[in-house]
């Protein structure tokens, strides 16, 4: 007969096994019938692991490119080499054009200027596999929206091998619709989604054949490119990837505060007024501007030649390494002068406290694109930033779009389908730790408020909608209440055991292509707990968070207050006890609170004080009716 200690031994240890292997089981969540195929294929796993059949493809690029500054107009040729890296034969390639959005009776989500319509991308040459192909032959090759598709069936590409695609075109940059990129005037374009992209051949849809409309953004495979730029006489060239031969270009005085601003703490001008008015490069003519950047997953480029460049560095990680981070802007956007240290301060931010992962790359240019005003757009180190009327609304759009390199270019998250994966970390990144490059800037509070606002609406959508389904809630779902969400998740687990479990999730799925499903089960592995309790409601349902003061009873020195949950969503609980003596006291209890299921909690704490009101502070916790949260304690 067992004694009752190693009886207890075995009991603990057999729940402890219970609970491992439920954990890498389907969680309680709704999972599409496509996507579950996934799981039940191998190539994805419950316990939130790439499966064991995974795989992602990728390509090279060699792009070799010319602007006309005031033609408005960029002509490329590239060398393509596109890996399978899947079990399929693959018998068509799908590349996009994005330009196309802008070709006559092309579909646009947002404001589209008439005169800025064109006839597409004009394909001039283009060789598959060393083949010449007539891109006006429609069963060879097929152009619908944003997409080019081409049919290789009789010399489909076979599993583990590639393809080369030699490519030749020209596009149209436009000048009023500049949507994320464009020719702010006849000597400034910031140049994006300007090339032929191979779109991304994945395990859930096959070919990514959804067309760029304008509102959603992103989804690619990590690549290699090696960039070749050749911009006319006086034109400076910023862009993703390290540059290849810039002492060749520069002057030697502006090519030695370069190399100062790599390791320097203090911003370094490199190009000054004077710089641009004596010619900043060593030859008065045409020049090419060579950059290589590996493993990213986009690449674009900023030419101008009447900006000035501020440099400066950031260090990211216990070895010293260090990521130059700058700024290009006309010398009238005066807020701009602090932009490169809003920018350096940001990057080691995201490198030491959130996500904590040392930033992924040698680089992030600011540009100055809209001198007028506008937002910001993110690309592979480079950002197209807008001017800002606060100090603390520059330094958020910089932090923000910064912290795009994470989510979604380090991740690779599909931004098309579930723009919540990216927007909504660089959102809960910009909340945490704007404060901490401007003293009392405020970005929680407005966020926190606006999901106490919409959450639960009847335009309000679940996040787990597709955001290719649109309509007026997109933005709020993916920046406000996601944002929201990874902020009650934090609060739920404790600040340790997220982190873990935020790393581990980047550690298994960056350069990959994770889902909903593959962040939720990696946090349910983490968290060694099934928290569909938590998912569901915020992430499927159409709950909303509203809790309420149900009851304050004092007697003897003890107090209790019970919290009802009134609204699906879990929340944290924030009380503020006010007393007679004028001071006041806050309490906190988790969102962990409300794990059972339970609708009501119970708070007890002693004082000796008169309280004389409790209240839920909603600038800390989203809650959708306030007329409930404050209770006044009268007098008997």
């Amino acid at each position: 007969m067992k004694s009752k200690t190693s009886a207890s031994l075995i009991t603990a240890c057999i729940v402890l096994f219970t609970a491992s292997i439920s954990f890498s089981q389907k969680s309680s969540v709704y999972i599409p019938r496509n996507i579950e195929k996934a799981y039940e294929k191998g190539t994805r796993s419950y316990d939130g692991k790439p499966g064991a059949s995974y795989w992602v493809n990728s390509t090279d690029y060699k792009i070799q490119a010319e602007v006309f500054p005031k033609e408005h107009t960029v002509k490329g040729s590239a060398q393509i080499k596109y890996y399978n890296q899947s079990s399929d034969t693959l018998k068509q390639m799908v590349m996009r054009l994005y330009q196309d959005i802008n070709k006559k009776g092309n579909p646009h989500d947002s404001q589209f200027s008439p005169n800025d319509a064109t006839d597409g991308v004009q394909i001039d040459t283009l060789i598959i596999n060393g083949k010449g192909i007539d891109t006006k032959v429609r069963g060879v090759v097929f152009r619908r929206g944003t997409n080019m598709t081409l049919n290789i069936y009789q010399t489909p590409l076979l599993p583990n091998s590639s393809i080369d695609i030699e490519i030749k075109w020209s596009v149209i940059i436009p000048r009023e619709s500049r949507l994320r990129m464009g020719a702010y005037n006849d000597s400034t374009l910031y140049v994006a989604y300007w090339y032929p992209q191979v779109a991304v051949y994945d395990d859930i849809d096959g070919w990514d054949r959804h067309n760029y409309t304008g509102e959603v953004e992103f989804y690619n495979d990590q690549n290699n490119y090696e960039l070749e730029i050749t911009v006319p006489a006086g034109y400076l060239v910023w862009g993703t990837g390290v540059y290849q031969n810039l002492q060749e270009i520069l002057k030697p005085e502006i090519y030695s505060r370069y190399q100062e601003a790599l390791n320097s703490d203090g911003i370094i001008r490199i190009v000054r007024e004077e710089d641009l008015k004596n010619g900043a490069t060593i030859k008065n003519e045409k020049t090419t501007w060579k950059l290589k950047a590996d493993n990213v997953s986009d690449v674009s480029f900023a030419t101008t030649n009447g900006y000035v460049w501020d440099g400066i560095s950031a260090e990211v990680d216990e070895h010293g390494r260090r990521v130059l981070t700058d700024a290009v802007y006309p010398t009238k956007s005066k807020s701009w002068e602090k932009v490169a240290y809003y920018a350096k301060l940001s990057v080691e931010n995201l490198s030491k406290q959130w996500p904590g992962v040392p930033f992924p790359y040698f680089k992030i240019t600011v540009f100055n694109g809209e001198t007028m005003g506008g937002g910001g757009m993110e690309m592979p180190m480079m950002c197209n930033n807008g001017m800002s009327g606060s100090e603390a609304g520059q330094a958020g759009v910089t932090l923000h779009e910064i912290a795009h390199n994470y989510f979604p270019f380090y991740m690779g998250t599909n931004e098309r389908k579930y723009a919540w994966m990216d927007e909504g970390w660089a959102t809960f990144f910009t909340s945490a730790m704007l404060k901490d490059i401007v003293p009392g800037a405020d970005e929680f509070t407005g966020n926190v408020q606006t999901v106490g606002r919409l959450m639960g609406v009847e335009m309000d959508q679940p996040m787990i909608t597709p955001s290719l389904a649109g309509g007026p809630m997109l933005n709020f779902n993916s920046y406000n209440k996601a944002s929201v969400s990874y902020y009650v998740l934090k609060d739920l687990l404790g600040d340790e055991l997220f982190t873990k479990a935020l790393h581990e999730y980047m550690n298994r799925w960056h350069g990959k292509h994770p889902l909903p499903w593959d962040f939720m089960f990696t946090f349910n592995d983490v968290a060694k707990e099934d928290l569909s309790w938590f998912w569901n409601p915020w992430y499927f349902d159409r709950g909303f968070p509203d809790l309420g003061i149900k009851s304050v009873k004092s007697k003897s020195g003890n107090t209790q207050i019970i919290i009802e949950k009134i609204g699906k969503a879990p929340v944290p609980i924030d009380l503020i006890v006010s007393y007679s003596d004028s001071t006041t006291e806050s309490i906190h209890k988790s969102t962990s609170s409300w794990k059972s299921g339970n609708n009501e909690v119970k708070i007890d704490f002693k004082t000796n004080k008169e309280i004389q009101k409790v209240e839920l502070n909603t600038k800390l916790v989203p809650d959708a009716n306030e007329k409930n949260n404050v209770f006044e304690v009268t007098k008997k």
